[in-house]
């Protein structure tokens, strides 16, 4: 069983994960604001996804469990079609897919 010093630690580390990624939204949001920052949105955008996975494996899941519900969850929403706008979800997961062959 842990200990409550390795409860609170990982506690701490969610919590600073948690904060990582609201902040790095902020960040991006602030990039939209500058049209001449594209390197900024895109880093931006990389660094929600790295956290993203960061967070997902600090709360116990593996990266590929992570993969396998992102790849679920796009195959949902082709399906769906319920959408005011849009959005390219196929070629997502064409993408996603191809990336596995490597």
């Amino acid at each position: 069983m842990k200990s409550d010093l390795e409860i609170a630690k990982n506690i701490r580390e969610i919590e600073n994960l948690k904060v990582e990624i609201l902040g790095k939204i902020y960040n991006l949001l602030k990039s939209f604001i500058d049209a001449e920052e594209r390197d900024a949105l895109l880093d931006g955008i990389v660094d929600i996804l790295i956290y993203t996975y960061l967070l997902g494996d600090k709360i116990g899941y593996r990266f590929e469990e992570i993969d396998e519900a992102f790849t679920k969850k796009l195959k949902s929403l082709i399906v769906d079609k319920n959408f005011d706008v849009e959005y390219n979800f196929s070629e997502l997961l064409k993408y996603v897919k191809s990336r596995k062959r490597e």
